[in-house]
């Protein structure tokens, strides 16, 4: 049973620059959080998913370039 299907796509190349800019935001984001749960592990203490989209308003101000 096949629930996915890949397309290819042929973004211009300010699309190209667009999809890497948003790319970047994610995976900046991504280890932000991710390094945020590991140091919580290591003290002890849990982070849960709430707590962390509660901080992301604050992460936000702090980071301007991720208010899109």
């Amino acid at each position: 049973m096949q629930l996915t299907q890949k397309i290819r796509i042929y973004p211009s190349p300010q699309q190209e620059k667009v999809l890497w800019a948003l790319s970047n935001q994610c995976r900046r984001l991504y280890n932000i959080a991710l390094a945020e749960r590991k140091d919580a592990y290591l003290k002890g203490e849990k982070i849960t998913y709430q707590v962390q989209q509660n901080e992301l308003i604050l992460l936000k101000k702090q980071y301007p370039e991720f208010c899109i």
